[in-house]
């Protein structure tokens, strides 16, 4: 199996085919081909763009989305140094933490724009430092469940997630120019968002006449099919009805599906009726597929094939196991497996349990060459 690029793409020559395994490749293309189709729904709605560094942190998607959003959304002060590094005027900067050390607001200060805290508690006591220099948000939790599995919902009972409504009603915001909301996790569905402000709207009205801004946070996927309708309503909504600026922060969706992990098959062999092909790779580096119990999209994998593998992973870990893989030619020692939309949460939650090193990484630009990351975990 020869190594492909996501969508099809490879490298002139065999510029791929060299590289030695296991590598995490971005493709370039795909990356400007879903940032355009993102930009073109939140232009239609009216909404300003964030790109949610999290999902991706590499130095060349960042750079790539740069010329796509209206700023970067981060989630620590490591964050903020590796967007200002990649691009130092790639928009506005929004910082938002669970908690942020004492010690690094003054820093945040300095590389941030707009920066959200996650409770009163921190409000009052980061305040000195945040006001006059920064736009300062609170993140609230409008208790609006969407997501079914609650280790990723944000609304879940006894949230750690923003400030819940009653104790938002009866807070003091004074100072507090934004509001930071965040209520889903991998959807399809933007009526999430007109739900979720519709009940904002009849619970916090006064709130909302009192910030200036509205950051939606993200946990939105946009595809070629995405009804923008919803977005586009809420948004003219909290503009014609509030005067606020609204801002949305998606991450994943710029970049699941135009990355991908090459891995080579290093041993083939027989357990109990079932061929099981070690590969090069682990899911240590795709740790959601352990986490979420899913298996990952594999190229060349047809339902029903004649030849079926138990695709598996270096470490001694029992179930380091991707899952079960039928293709229309034989794997030998040697081929190339291909993991596709492999884009988001992987490097930025890989580790190298065994002492198994990361992926080495590397961009498949443009114009069919191919540049290399220094990786320094290696």
């Amino acid at each position: 199996m020869q190594a492909q690029a996501v969508g099809g793409r490879t490298a002139s020559g065999r510029a791929l085919d060299i590289l030695q395994t296991p590598f995490f490749l971005v493709d370039e293309v795909a990356v400007r081909r879903q940032a355009t189709l993102i930009r073109q729904y939140t232009d239609g709605a009216r909404c300003r763009l964030l790109y949610s560094v999290k999902a991706n942190p590499l130095p060349d998607v960042i750079t790539i989305l740069a010329s796509y959003v209206d700023g970067f959304g981060v989630s620590s002060l490591s964050e903020a140094h590796e967007v200002r590094t990649a691009v130092s005027t790639g928009g506005n900067l929004h910082a938002f933490s669970v908690a942020i050390r004492p010690t690094d607001v003054e820093e945040l200060t300095e590389l941030a724009d707009y920066v959200s805290v996650n409770s009163f508690g921190e409000l009052s006591r980061h305040r000195p430092l945040l006001e006059n220099r920064v736009q300062i948000g609170l993140r609230i939790n409008p208790g609006t469940s969407f997501v079914e599995d609650p280790r990723y919902d944000p609304c879940r009972s006894h949230s750690k997630l923003g400030v819940p409504l009653p104790e938002l009603m009866s807070g003091d915001i004074t100072g507090v120019n934004g509001i930071h909301v965040h209520a889903n996790c991998d959807s399809h569905d933007l009526g999430h968002i007109k739900s979720m402000i519709d009940h904002l709207a009849k619970t916090i009205p006064d709130v909302l006449d009192q910030v200036n801004w509205v950051n939606l946070g993200g946990g939105y996927l946009f595809e070629k099919d995405t009804e923008i309708g919803p977005l586009a309503e809420a948004v003219e909504f909290l503009q014609s009805q509030f005067n606020l600026s609204v801002f949305i922060e998606p991450g994943a969706t710029f970049v699941r599906n135009a990355c991908s992990i090459v891995a080579t098959v290093l041993d083939i062999f027989n357990s109990s009726g079932k061929t099981i092909a070690i590969l090069d790779t682990t899911v240590n580096h795709m740790p959601e597929v352990f986490e979420y119990q899913i298996q990952p999209d594999v190229v060349g994998h047809i339902n029903g094939a004649e030849h079926s593998y138990t695709l598996a992973g270096l470490s001694c870990l029992a179930g380091d196991l991707f899952g079960e893989y039928n293709f229309d030619k034989p794997l030998t020692i040697g081929s190339r497996v291909v993991f596709e939309n492999a884009g988001a949460y992987t490097l930025a939650k890989a580790h190298t349990f065994n002492g198994i090193a990361l992926p080495s990484i590397y961009t498949l630009s443009e114009d069919g060459s191919v540049r290399s990351f220094k990786n320094e975990t290696h």
